[in-house]
């Protein structure tokens, strides 16, 4: 095993086998054997089991709702806590899942970015912060900014589940949910203050950063703030080639959160937070469609919430967990074409009231549960004018979203948890539905109600001490949201009409996998298939509108899902470590017999770090095949080459020092080879050679 990893990232010869192309279809069977090889050159070494602090047995996982070791979880769960987050020291949370076995991160600019989870993204993909939904009825099908407008600094853990999650947490759970936990303030015996500045610099102008944080603690309060300003500059692409303009943007947060304690057993927990990014380029549209300005010109998301969590002796209400929030949502774009003396300018608002209740009961000592119910209300505000720059006169138009719009969403689960020491059951149901109203000044209103019953079932067992298999299956669906409905006009490549008669679209996931823990090694096999059912699908029309494509969308398409993903760990020393990923997924659309759009190619990567007093120091590599399987609307989508996307392999190196208690550096080397190079279904390639520094003073 030391061998394996030692050659991957140092010789050549590893080297170059990361780079191959794998580019013909006949070869989708050579990947396949290629990560089952990987994944098991290392279960039948032996190792002696202790309590190692980073074994999976004490990584403690809620993607079931509940606080459960990973270990004994019947499904996949990878988890970035905060140590992870600081030592990555990422620009943006797209960057940051990057090297997340079974993700892969699309980018059509560079203030988006989309991550693939087991080959579907966009809004098939779930994103919640703190136990509440993000995704809102306009997130939209395929690459979207959304991922971006979290800042990482604000995070303390991500849990990616996959496989799973449309019981848990509700609709668009299609292949799994991305949760994160934002900073949590904490409790101390004596009053506390302290705080953080932190600057973060790029070479050719690509970024320059300040950041404040302040905390407070006392006995029964714990106060966290963030306030950040970010400048973007255009970014600088790989192989000498120059800077890729425009790409950059502005950008500013800030987040406080406040916990109190109210009884020995109710706790207050409030939150506030506001992305706000302006002049955000997208990036292809201008050099591809020849527009003289297609921007983001505002986008700005803003969360609050607030949460009663309280705790009892009682075995039917355990835990209880309330919560009221709201969430709006700010896009303004510009669009104007060259030659063209017509600025449109589009406004979507979007403002989301959420409620929920989650109640945890202790049945018995081996019977544990989590119930509740949940509702969301999207009111959407969207406009759109036309303005003559000749004579500066307006022309109102629909905008992308009828007017006035709202949609209702509304759902009941329960998830049981059976513990008996070398087995775990899990299972669960939730029952939703919910109601989209579009006013239209030609059709009038017309209502779209729909309902999904989706179920979980998992299976884990443990064979020896730190070693578990588990098997489960789970349903899931993503119910037609406001932008499948209702939008108007053009979206990426293609202009969309309305469809009031979309159904449901479902998700049946079956994964096996085996994990091992022990105090120096660690490693995880998954295998999974998903089929996938009425699917939305955008089918081109022989019309044309504004020189763009019309695609109607219908519920037509059946596909399926399937491939394996690999992770290990090897402690080398007390000092040196190895990590290894790889993923591969295989996407299939049964109706019309054709690859399914946007299928990530076998991607990974490896690192090794060195980590001992004040000093980290880390080399990754990462990786991707070439992806020549592409669809008819990968062919017409002008961010892909129709004959598919080369392969690549960078290098990256990163070192994090601390002077003393109060002052740290970190310094990061990207793509030391100047790869030219971009990730499957990107609309920008990724960044050159370049060096990025961070400093922290604490207080």
């Amino acid at each position: 095993m030391i061998k394996f990893f030692c050659q991957f990232q140092f010789t050549s010869t590893s080297l170059a086998l990361l780079n191959l192309k794998f580019s013909k279809a006949k070869r989708h069977t050579q990947r396949l054997i290629f990560i089952l090889s990987i994944s098991w050159i290392t279960p039948f070494v032996s190792f002696g089991q202790n309590n190692h602090p980073d074994t999976l047995a004490n990584v403690v996982v809620s993607a079931s709702r509940q606080q459960i070791s990973s270990l004994k979880t019947p499904y996949s769960v990878s988890v970035f806590t905060q140590k992870d987050i600081e030592k990555l020291a990422s620009r943006a949370t797209p960057d940051m899942l990057s090297n997340i076995p079974g993700v892969f991160i699309q980018k059509t600019n560079l203030g988006g970015g989309s991550a693939f989870v087991r080959g579907l993204m966009g809004n098939q993909t779930l994103l919640i912060i703190d136990g509440i939904r993000f995704n809102n009825s306009t997130f939209r099908y395929g690459p979207n900014q959304y991922l971006n407008t979290i800042d990482p600094s604000i995070i303390s853990k991500v849990e990616m589940l996959k496989g799973s999650g449309s019981v848990q947490y509700g609709s668009d759970a299609l292949t799994g949910v991305v949760n994160f936990f934002t900073l949590q303030p904490e409790f101390m015996a004596q009053k506390t203050f302290g705080g953080q500045l932190s600057a973060r610099v790029a070479t050719q102008g690509m970024e320059l950063s300040e950041q404040i944080k302040m905390t407070y603690s006392s006995e029964n309060t714990g106060i966290v703030f963030v306030g950040a300003n970010k400048q973007f500059g255009d970014m600088v692409r790989g192989g000498g080639l120059g800077l890729q303009r425009p790409t950059g943007y502005n950008e500013w947060n800030f987040f406080g959160k406040i916990r109190q304690q109210i009884s020995k057993t109710w706790i207050l927990e409030g939150l506030i937070q506001t992305t706000q990014q302006t002049q955000v380029p997208v990036f292809h549209k201008i050099q591809l469609e020849n527009f003289k300005i297609n921007e983001m010109d505002l986008q700005k998301y803003q969360r609050s919430y607030l949460k009663a969590i309280g705790q009892y002796e009682n075995p039917l209400f355990k835990k209880i967990e309330l919560s009221v929030s709201q969430q709006t949502s700010i896009e303004q774009r510009k669009l104007q074409k060259n030659g063209s003396t017509t600025l449109r300018t589009e406004r979507d608002e979007i403002n989301t009231l959420g409620v929920l209740a989650d109640i945890q009961s202790q049945f018995s000592a081996i019977w544990s549960a989590h119930s509740g119910i949940d509702y969301f209300n999207d009111q959407v505000n969207s406009t759109r004018q036309d303005i003559n720059l000749t004579n500066n006169l307006n022309k109102p138009l629909r905008g992308l979203y009828p007017n006035d719009a709202s949609y209702q969403y509304q759902s009941i689960y329960s998830i049981h948890h059976l513990d008996f020491n070398a087995w775990q059951v899990e299972s669960g149901l939730r029952f939703h539905q919910n109601v989209a109203s579009l006013p239209d000044t030609t059709l009038g209103l017309t209502k779209v109600k729909s309902s999904a019953l989706v179920y979980s079932l998992g299976v884990a067992r443990a064979i020896s001490p730190g070693i578990s298999i588990y098997a489960n299956t789970s349903s899931g669906f993503r119910a037609p949201n406001m932008d499948d409905l209702g939008s108007l006009g053009i979206v990426d490549f293609r202009y969309e009409l309305p469809a009031f008669d979309l159904k449901p679209e479902y998700s049946q996931n079956y994964e096996i996998g085996i994990k091992i823990s022990k105090a120096k090694f660690f490693q995880e096999l998954t295998i999974f298939q998903t089929e996938l059912e009425n699917l939305i699908t955008r089918i081109k029309t022989s019309q044309f509108i504004q020189g763009y494509p019309v695609f109607e969308k219908r519920n037509v398409d059946k596909a399926f899902l399937r491939g394996g993903e690999w992770s290990g760990r090897f402690d080398l020393s007390n000092s040196v470590s190895a990590k290894a990923n790889i993923s591969y997924v295989y996407g299939q659309s049964v109706t019309i017999n054709e690859p399914m759009r946007r299928i990530p190619p076998l991607h990974g990567g490896v690192n090794i770090s060195y980590a001992r007093k004040n000093l980290f120091l880390n080399s990754e590599l990462l990786f991707a095949a070439s992806q020549d399987r592409l669809s008819a609307g990968d062919k017409a989508d002008n961010r892909m080459n129709p004959l598919g996307t080369p392969g690549w392999a960078i290098v990256n190196v990163q070192a994090n020092y601390l002077f003393n208690s109060h002052f740290s550096i970190s310094l990061q080397a990207q793509n030391i080879g100047d790869v030219d190079y971009r990730m499957h279904g990107s609309g920008i390639n990724g960044v050159g050679r370049s060096l990025w520094g961070q400093i922290h003073f604490k207080f």
